[in-house]
């Protein structure tokens, strides 16, 4: 029989564990034992005990401040403003020259930095947005970037002020296929059995060449079933005897991107890779717009199709034997900038020279990309080591191979962000996140490269933390990601001191 323990005994044994929990706490070594296969046995420590540790957060109250962001730039409800910047007009017998004044911007969080006192790396850049109005054709930026820019997120913002003050419409270069199946800067949907291929991430061994494109990524549509093929055509009698490839994809406006993202003139679709011609049929709100059989390329091609104004829904349909490889679709106007949002999860920007070369300068004069912006880093992060030597040799041979192929593109590099990893209850910063920062800048001043140090202008170490528990939230409880709106309080960060820098350049140029 078992007697219940009395009051007395309960106590003595509740006391009994406390004091070798104390005795541990007091005695375990304060890293932990390490044991086989990357694991640990940790225990609280004795002064952690009485006195526990307390998150650390940085105040970024001045920097939100000071970024102000209006409640009127958080909405798609905006008119086009006229270029106003462009005041005086200076006029000989062949040109029209107009003289740029300065934009006005709030004030500047963290600053661009530059390898030399010159400040010269953007020069090229900015005097093409001095005299855009002179030019009557697109002049393009290309924001490559990881997950953190995916949805449109930092781009947007962006894209939407320098179209409003420089001209230009439209969201610019969008995949064929998205990998996954966001709102922003437009809908896709699309029928049939479509697959995306990358240049990053997992190789897929089915491709034997290099031609990716300017997206990094192309997509190919493969044969369906008798009966799906029957719902295209809607006619029995038009059933081919070889069944072929049918598939569809809709661009849709988004809710989510601002006015001038939705208001594209012009479309552009860049194809290659096809042994046999493909027909296409392109419909505007469901008018039929084009409908045309496409030759065979080798090499890579593009189709335009002029929408005067820009529709609710973009139809193609696709009929081929052999699918080609689309690299993606540019939606844009007729002059102006286009930023393009080139988002790749899971990348650290070693990409450009994994790609045909020769293909990739053909395609950037051809969509006269006049400056990249390389957004790459935090990928790097979870591998935690104690040298990124190795990191700033990958991405200097990559600024070297852009340079080398498109020598009149500038550069810029945004660095990575903050990033929380979970220590007991407490969420602190990687410690190798400022290595990863100086391997980027430093391989950006040896390839006269910009840099915009994201990292500082959101606080610097342990800053994350301030992000996801403001409120309303501007970082993601995964404390690598920032929400949208916290990712439209970096976005104007940057575009300020972006201008900052272009109005410097108009004072010099004077």
């Amino acid at each position: 029989m078992i007697r219940p323990m009395t009051p007395k005994k309960i106590l003595i044994f509740i006391a009994s564990v406390f004091f070798i929990l104390l005795i541990l706490s007091v005695v375990f070594p304060k890293n932990g034992i390490k044991l086989p296969g990357k694991i640990s046995l940790n225990f609280i420590d004795f002064e952690d005990l009485i006195n526990p540790p307390k998150q650390q957060k940085k105040d970024i109250s001045d920097i939100l401040e000071l970024t102000n962001l209006s409640e009127k730039e958080d909405t798609s409800a905006f008119e086009i403003k006229n270029n106003s910047q462009f005041d005086s007009v200076m006029i000989d017998s062949q040109y029209v020259y107009y003289d740029p004044v300065p934009i006005r911007i709030d004030s500047v969080v963290r600053y661009i930095e530059f390898p030399d006192n010159s400040r010269s790396s953007l020069d090229r850049f900015f005097e093409i947005l001095a005299t855009i109005k002179n030019e009557n054709k697109i002049v393009r930026i290309m924001h490559y970037g990881d997950s953190q820019i995916e949805t449109d997120r930092i781009t947007d913002y962006f894209r939407y002020k320098l179209q409003t003050q420089f001209g230009g419409v439209g969201p610019g270069l969008v995949p064929a296929v998205k990998a996954f199946d966001f709102k922003s800067p437009m809908i896709h949907t699309f029928t049939g059995n479509w697959k995306r291929y990358t240049v990053y991430g997992r190789k897929d061994t089915s491709v034997r060449h290099n031609k990716f494109g300017m997206l990094g990524s192309f997509s190919r549509f493969t044969p369906i079933t008798s009966d799906t093929a029957k719902n295209y055509i809607n006619n029995d009698a038009l059933m081919p005897h070889k069944l072929k490839s049918y598939a569809q994809i809709t661009i849709t406006q988004s809710p989510y991107s601002f006015i001038t993202t939705k208001q594209y003139q012009r479309c552009k679709m860049f194809y290659g890779n096809n042994k046999s011609p493909f027909k296409v049929k392109v419909y505007k709100d469901d008018i039929l717009l084009s409908d045309e059989t496409v030759d065979t390329v080798k090499n890579y091609s593009v189709k335009t199709w002029n929408l005067n104004t820009a529709p609710e829904n973009l139809r193609f349909e696709f009929e081929a034997e052999d699918s080609p490889d689309i690299y993606g679709f540019s939606l844009e106007g007729l002059s102006g900038i286009n930023v393009d949002n080139i988002g790749m999860r899971g990348s650290g920007g070693i990409i450009f020279t994994l790609m045909n070369l020769s293909m990739l300068s053909q395609m950037y004069q051809q969509l006269n990309t006049k400056l990249l912006i390389l957004q790459f880093g935090g990928n790097i992060v979870p591998g935690e080591q104690k040298n990124y030597d190795f990191y700033r040799k990958s991405f200097s041979r990559q600024l070297k191979t852009i340079k080398k192929i498109a020598p009149d593109i500038s550069i810029l590099i945004i660095g990575l962000a903050d990033m929380s990893k979970k220590e007991d209850e407490l969420y602190v910063s990687y410690p190798n996140i400022k290595l990863i920062r100086d391997a980027l800048k430093q391989a950006g001043f040896e390839n006269d490269c910009a840099y915009w140090d994201m990292y500082e202008a959101m606080g610097g170490e342990n800053s994350m933390p301030s992000w996801v528990f403001h409120d309303p939230p501007l970082g993601e409880k995964d404390f690598t990601h920032f929400t949208p709106q916290g990712a439209r309080y970096i976005s104007k960060m940057f575009y300020n001191a972006f201008m900052y820098e272009y109005n410097n350049y108009l004072k010099r140029r004077k």
